[in-house]
Order: structure tokens, then C-alpha cells, then sequence
């Protein structure tokens, strides 16, 4: 199939793309919004403004692909593969990515609200500015991420790996961050407010200029050292469970 046979199957309205084979095309702002690409290979694709919404992507190829300005959200692709692939300010609202492959995928101010990546494989991913409020980032691997500037409020990050991983000024107001290692992260000027940190590994962390208003350290892994370099720390629950006394 090329994309002449895509486009006309679609408007004559079929949706039934599973298993095709279209890397390297070019299908630049192309409408396939509902579509069945299960398993389909779309690696090194050029996607730019491509609209995809709601449409079946699991287990999909999008490995090198420039997806920059595409409507992924409220999609299904779970185990999608997209290593290396470009989806700068990428609209990916509610997309289920559970154990999909981002490594190195460039996620600059995508919109990732509310998006299933759980136990997904996000290691030296750029996500600057990404918004991933209310996102589901359980078990996931964000090691050496680049988060920085990321909206994280409210963020599922239970037992997610983050080591390396640059959170500068990431918002991460009342995150959940249970049993996350956090070790030799960048957190300055981050905003942990509220966040549930406990259990979590923060071993040689840069915490300088953090927001821990309210935050719940109990059994973290930190120094008194680390401590004193963040900012605002009334009613934080330390890790030996005592409230920090102003």
C-alpha cells in the first residue's frame, strides 16, 4: 500500500489499516482520526500535523518518525514503538502508551495530560515544558529524562525510575512519588508541594531552590545537607515521620 491507496480506502471509508507497511512516506497533516494501525510499520514516517485521533495504535512503529504537531489523544497504543521519534508540541490528551518504547523520542511541549505511560520506557526522552498533569507514569523509566519546565501536578510516578533525570522548575505540586528513585536527579527550583515522596530515593539529588511545603518525606532517602538547600519547608513530614519545625 502507498499513501495515493491510504487515503483513498479512507475516504471511501475504510478503517482496517492493521499491519501496513508505509515507512519512510511522507503523510504530512493527513486525517486518520479512528483508524486501525495495529501493528503497522510507520517508522521514520514524516507525520507532521497528522491527526490520529482516537485511532488504534497498539504495538505500532513509529521508531524515528516526525510526529511534530500530531493529534495522538485518547489513542490506544500500548507497546507502541517510538524511539527517536519527534513529537515536539505532539496533542496526546488521555493516550494509553502503557509499556510503549519513547527512548530518546523528543517530547518538547507535547500535551501528555492525563496520558496512561505506566511502565513505559522514557530514558533520555527531551520533554521539555511537557504538560503530564494527572498522568499515569507508575514503573515508568525516565532515566536521564530532561524534564524541565514539565506541568507534572498531580502525576502519578509510583515506583518510576528518574535517576539523572533534570526536573529544574518542573511543576510536581501534590505528585505521587512513592518508592521513586529520584537519585542524582536535578530538582532546583522544582515545586514539590504537597508531593508524596515516601520511600523515595533521593540520594545525592540537587534539591537546591525545591518547594517541599507539605511534603510527605517519611522513610526518603536524603541528608539533613540536602534539606537545607530547599525552600519552604513548612509541614513537611521528614523521614523520620516528626513534622519540620519552623
Amino acid at each position: 500500500m502507498d499513501v495515493r491507496d491510504l487515503i483513498q480506502q479512507y475516504r471511501a471509508g475504510n478503517r482496517d489499516f492493521r499491519g501496513v507497511n508505509l515507512s519512510g512516506f511522507t503523510l504530512y497533516n493527513i486525517n486518520l482520526s479512528g483508524a486501525n494501525f495495529y501493528r503497522a510499520n510507520l517508522s521514520k514516517a514524516g507525520l507532521y500535523g497528522a491527526n490520529f485521533h482516537q485511532a488504534n495504535l497498539t504495538e505500532i512503529d513509529f521508531t524515528g518518525a516526525d510526529l511534530t504537531g500530531a493529534n495522538l489523544s485518547q489513542c490506544d497504543a500500548n507497546w507502541a514503538r517510538a524511539t527517536e521519534a519527534t513529537l515536539n508540541g505532539a496533542q496526546m490528551q488521555q493516550i494509553n502508551m502503557a509499556e510503549a518504547h519513547l527512548s530518546r523520542a523528543r517530547l518538547f511541549e507535547a500535551d501528555l495530560s492525563e496520558a496512561i505511560l505506566s511502565w513505559a520506557d522514557l530514558s533520555w526522552a527531551k520533554l521539555y515544558e511537557a504538560q503530564l498533569s494527572w498522568a499515569n507514569l507508575a514503573g515508568a523509566n525516565l532515566d536521564r529524562a530532561r524534564l524541565v519546565a514539565a506541568n507534572l501536578n498531580e502525576a502519578n510516578l509510583v515506583e518510576a525510575s528518574l535517576e539523572a533525570a533534570d526536573l529544574s522548575q518542573a511543576d510536581l505540586r501534590e505528585a505521587t512519588l512513592s518508592f521513586a528513585n529520584l537519585s542524582g536527579a536535578t530538582l532546583r527550583q522544582a515545586n514539590l508541594s504537597g508531593a508524596n515522596l515516601h520511600d523515595a530515593n533521593l540520594t545525592k539529588a540537587d534539591l537546591a531552590g525545591v518547594q517541599l511545603k507539605f511534603a510527605n518525606l517519611i522513610n526518603a532517602r536524603l541528608t539533613p545537607a540536602q534539606l537545607d538547600q530547599a525552600r519552604e519547608l513548612e509541614g513537611v513530614i521528614l523521614p523520620d515521620g516528626s513534622v519540620y519545625a519552623l
